[in-house]
């Protein structure tokens, strides 16, 4: 096949440089790395320009596959066998020098530059990126709703090269089992490869399709759903390409290969953020990418790919995606502002350089040197890259492991404060009967540091979400002889209060049971979470935690929940504000006639407050305090269910978070807020003596 001298050239992986010495270079192919790479970096850089531009990465994903298999079938037809070893050693010697330096070099960058209350999740990232399991890592958090509030990492683009790598693994050991059971039925192998990829590209495909409708957020990210991209161009490389000399096949190179670019373009101008992706829209930019390929050499795409630039930026597009975006994704916190035009055109231009000196001084080298790595026993090349990865592992780990260490310390500390509780501390400051509340023995001090703030939590596992058992539902204070029995329900705002409701449970000797649930509460209106399953699964512990209420022979009931990050969809007829107030009115009607407390929620703080905070740490309120119109919403739902159930008894804080113009991070040295919408347990502990005597008085 004419496409077997070019093995060496596919993106992601194979994504850059082909061989130096490669007489049979694809430069149509050459054309596509760099029109995808540039698709990803001004989608990175300007994404309200080009809203599609993130199908680059499609259009990788099917070079790769139509590559690399071509490479494996050479082998099977030359030997009758494949040699996995050599496969991963060449790939390996491919992928992990210029990877291994970009992680250790973020590595050093989020330690020196990234304020530490991110370090947790970037160094996370890190080591997930060179475990290859980046993007099971991204599809685990994406219906995380701990990680809800997550940023974006600067490493958090390998969760292309992780799926590229988990590709490169399964690969050549399906070409193997095919090329064995070809053996035994006496068929000729590359029949039994194309049967195999068939049957593989079809439940891909199918299972895409499935989960881009259910979990979507899951589907982007899961290697099974982009399978068949790969796929399909590893069946393109058992038919073949259109070779120049291939008359038949004229007028086709003539149309057919621009009619493949037109329909990348198609999809990077048309496709956006609301566009359900993978699912069937992938098909566009990967039915164009194998147009160009199978059409496009000896074609005048050709001409396209010999360009100087078109050709340059083929040759460095894998390096090109490496550095790109921990450039966009660390140069704010370098220049402390957010990028502007020159900053990106500078990122563009810096992208471009750190890719030729990458692919020039640090990867060709190592590749093909014999006195590196050129021509050592795959073993060799083996130990080499699972030492530079567990250099990167290592120094991630331990700076993750030194920020450990710091939160238990600020924690411990913060403790030992809350539990004198001098004048003025935290909800304090905001208490009318004190005011001005004045202490100078707390200048200088902010607990908990913003750097452990995501730490600062009070929820227990055993109050958390829901087992094979139902519900969990955890107590506090005394277990017997209580003089109130209640239970508090709602989401993870509820179990922000853990610690006060065990303060009001042990100064009043009542028994407190706690449950809460992820993004869900007690309310009767269609939940609108991540994926279909986790709808299915807050419905039934909406019916589980109704049915523990009435049987319960409770007192009262406490409910509360996130106004911002308990999504539902409107009923029919109805406004979302409509909605909601008749879903909690119905829930609340179904349980038992008892008092109801209902605990209005906390405001919302922006995505970057704890960065701000960091930044201006003295003058953080007057920096980073939120205008009081955009902390809470404009629409309360608890508050006017509330007027239509009699039993039900308000308890709204709002004073102890906002003044009447904004809602501050930072109360009487206590930070506010662990992330965008909760409660750090320190600001939680300052509020009991605030909310104990309203509930006291509801429940009566």
């Amino acid at each position: 096949m004419a496409v077997v001298t070019v093995m060496e050239a596919a993106l992601g992986s194979e994504t850059a440089a082909t061989e130096p010495r490669g007489d049979g270079l694809r430069r149509d192919i050459q054309a596509l790395r760099a029109i995808a790479v540039a698709a990803v970096l001004a989608f990175h850089l300007w994404p309200n320009r080009l809203t599609g531009g993130y199908v680059g990465v499609d259009v990788f994903f099917a070079i790769s596959g139509f590559l690399i298999t071509s490479r494996l079938l050479v082998e099977l037809d030359a030997t009758g066998r494949i040699r996995p070893g050599r496969f991963w050693a060449r790939r390996g010697k491919r992928l992990v020098p210029a990877s291994a330096t970009v992680l250790l070099t973020v590595t050093v960058a989020v330690v020196v530059a990234v304020p530490r209350h991110l370090w947790r999740q970037y160094l996370d990232e890190v080591i997930a990126s060179a475990l290859q399991v980046q993007n099971w890592l991204l599809a685990n958090n994406s219906v995380s709703y701990h990680a809800t509030d997550n940023t974006p990492s600067p490493t958090q683009h390998f969760w292309t090269l992780s799926v590229e790598e988990q590709f490169y693994v399964a690969l050549p050991l399906l070409v193997l089992a095919a090329a064995g059971v070809a053996r035994v039925l006496r068929r000729p192998p590359r029949r039994i490869v194309v049967a195999t990829l068939v049957a593989v590209v079809a439940g891909s495909f199918a299972y895409g399709l499935w989960l881009t409708a259910s979990t979507p957020t899951v589907a982007y990210f899961s290697t099974l759903t982009r399978a068949w991209e790969f796929g399909l161009g590893a069946l393109l490389a058992c038919v073949g390409s259109a070779g120049s000399a291939d008359r038949s096949s004229t007028r086709a190179r003539r149309v057919l290969p621009w009619l493949g670019l037109a329909a990348i373009a198609t999809a990077c101008v048309v496709f956006d953020g609301g566009t359900d992706f993978p699912g069937i829209a992938a098909g566009l930019p990967v039915l164009g990418t194998l147009a160009v390929i199978r059409w496009g050499q000896g074609s005048s795409v050709d001409n396209l790919g010999g360009l100087g630039p078109v050709a340059l930026l083929g040759r460095v597009s894998y390096s090109a995606y490496l550095w790109h975006w921990p450039l966009i994704v660390l140069v704010p916190y370098v220049t402390n502002r957010p990028l502007g035009s020159v900053d990106k055109v500078a990122i563009a231009a810096a992208t471009l350089l750190l890719a030729w000196l990458s692919t020039a001084f640090l990867e060709d080298p190592i590749r093909f040197r014999p006195q590196l790595l050129g021509r050592r026993h795959p073993l060799t090349v083996a130990a080499w890259c699972g030492a530079a990865l567990a250099i990167v592992v290592v120094a991630s780990a331990t700076a993750r492991h030194s920020q450990t260490v710091r939160d238990r310390q600020s924690l411990a500390d913060a403790r030992e404060l809350l539990a004198e509780m001098p004048d003025c501390l935290g909800a304090q400051a905001m208490d009318p009967d004190l005011a001005p509340c004045e202490n100078p023995d707390l200048d200088g001090i902010l607990i908990p540091d913003p750097a452990q703030a995501q730490a600062d939590d009070a929820n227990l596992a055993e109050c958390w979400g829901s087992d094979s058992d139902g519900p969990k539902v955890c107590s506090l204070g005394p277990r017997t002889g209580y003089r109130r029995h209640l239970l508090a329900i709602g989401d993870s705002h509820n179990n922000t209060l853990i610690g006060v409701y065990r303060h009001i449970a042990e100064r009043n000797d009542w028994r407190i049971d706690v449950n809460g649930a992820g993004s869900c509460y007690l309310t009767t209106a269609d939940p609108r979470r991540a994926s279909q399953s986790q709808d299915d699964g807050c419905r039934g512990w909406r019916d589980r935690i109704t049915n523990i209420a009435n049987d319960g022979d409770y007192d009262a009931f406490i409910v509360t929940h996130s106004t911002t990050q308990s999504p539902i969809r409107p009923g029919p007829g109805e406004t979302l504000e409509e909605t909601a107030t008749r879903g909690l009115v119905e829930a609340w009607n179904d349980l038992p006639d008892v008092p109801i407390v209902v605990i209005r929620d906390n405001p919302a703080m922006p995505s970057g407050h704890l960065t701000c905070v960091t930044e201006h740490r003295d003058t953080a309120n007057r920096s980073c305090a939120v205008p009081r119109s955009e902390a809470l919403p404009a629409f309360d739902a608890q508050s006017e269910a509330v007027r239509l159930v009699p039993r039900a008894e308000l308890v709204d804080l709002t004073a102890f978070y906002c003044s009447d113009e904004v809602c501050p991070p930072v109360i009487g040295n206590v930070l506010v807020y662990r992330d965008t919408s909760h409660l750090t347990a320190s600001f939680a502990t300052t509020l009991a003596v605030y909310i104990e005597p309203r509930v006291v008085a509801a429940v009566g």
